[in-house]
């Protein structure tokens, strides 16, 4: 490593390590992560941050979003200008893949637990998740005083739902256990996505673009969104000469990509891709709010268009509007009317700034 590429790999290690250390702070005040008093004693210390010095915690998580999006802007520059090598960028992800698997999953969704949930519907309590409720089982169920959305059957695709069984059996269905190896299995299609995506660009600048930014490592990696999943049998489709099984599997995982099936059809390239995303992205902003996560969806067909700087800018500038629209919920401990204005606020200056960014040359050149 020289000296550039040390101190972008620095970066990472030292803000994933605080963003590893800052999940715990969220750990739900109903939930026991351990009958061991000295953990129970760190539990407490760690949650009276995040939930009783709330501006404290607040300032501590904008503080790792801007050293993690400061790494990357230094890391894509490095890239960039041939400053950084293939095993340098690898290292970096191996490393911050170990760290994040062991972070807190639930520090800004819970979906999370639903997957552990459903799971346990099928396995434990041999019901049909898509016709029960969570919340049936709370007089029985331990899990459902830390979990949201116990009012609403699964919301998953019958694939996934088959697939979140296998680190429940892996787990033995204790919760701790079966909490890692599922984060453990949607981190290994996290670096399986970045593989495919290595293999079919041959670009260590798209890698990067894909695998470093700071919204795909919290999504995937720390609140395990299933959507990496999704997308990593997407890149494997693609990789394997756009292959109609795995694409197959990767509409049966989570439905958006069903928007790329005419693009397959048609054999048109990254940048209709990436229009047909955007398009299924819009259409799902017509009937819900911007979730943050949604953006994993955008950044692999952003990182297959690398050539093009004004979308790397742009979805860059976006992701850390997503990204700090978590911000009001940590700092007001719920999403209340002011909490919602000041997260909505945050997403869209990020979306308004990360287009304007797109005709910011243009602008230039004419002026």
């Amino acid at each position: 490593m020289n000296t550039r590429s040390t101190g972008v790999y620095w970066g990472y290690i030292v803000s994933s390590l605080a963003l590893l250390i800052f999940s715990y702070t969220q750990v739900d005040l109903n939930l026991t992560l351990s009958q061991a008093g000295i953990v129970q004693d760190m539990q407490k210390a760690f949650q009276y941050v995040g939930f009783y010095q709330r501006p404290v915690s607040t300032g501590i998580y904008l503080s790792i979003l801007m050293g993690l999006f400061i790494s990357y802007s230094m890391l894509l520059g490095a890239v960039k200008a041939g400053k950084v090598a293939v095993r340098d960028v690898w290292r970096i992800i191996l490393t911050i893949s170990v760290f994040l698997v062991a972070s807190y999953p639930a520090a800004f969704s819970y979906d999370f637990f639903n997957y552990l949930f459903t799971a346990k519907t099928v396995l434990v309590y041999g019901q049909n998740p898509y016709t029960v409720t969570p919340i049936q089982f709370s007089a029985i169920d331990p899990w459902t005083n830390f979990m949201r959305w116990t009012h609403l059957p699964s919301a998953y695709t019958p694939l996934w739902i088959g697939l979140s069984l296998i680190p429940y059996v892996l787990g033995f269905g204790f919760f701790l256990p079966v909490l890692f190896a599922t984060k453990m299995l949607v981190a290994g299609f996290y670096m399986l996505a970045c593989w495919a995506l290595w293999r079919t660009t041959k670009s260590l600048y798209a890698l990067s673009v894909f695998a470093l930014n700071p919204l795909i490592l919290l999504e995937s990696l720390v609140s395990a969104h299933n959507d990496i999943v999704m997308i990593a049998c997407f890149l494997l489709a693609l990789y394997y000469g756009r292959n109609w099984l795995l694409l197959s599997v990767s509409v049966a995982l989570k439905f958006m990509t069903i928007t790329l099936i005419p693009v397959f059809a048609l054999k048109k390239n990254s940048v209709w891709m990436l229009g047909a995303m955007g398009a299924g992205l819009v259409l799902v902003l017509f009937r819900r709010e911007f979730l943050p996560w949604y953006w994993v969806w955008i950044v692999p067909f952003v990182a297959l268009n690398f050539n093009k700087t004004h979308l790397v800018r742009a979805s860059t500038i976006i992701s850390f509007g997503l990204l700090a629209s978590y911000a009001p919920y940590l700092y007001f401990g719920e999403y209340s009317a002011v909490s919602q204005l000041w997260k909505t606020a945050g997403i869209w200056s990020g979306v308004v700034l990360g287009v304007f960014s797109l005709f910011l040359p243009r602008l230039k050149r004419r002026s």
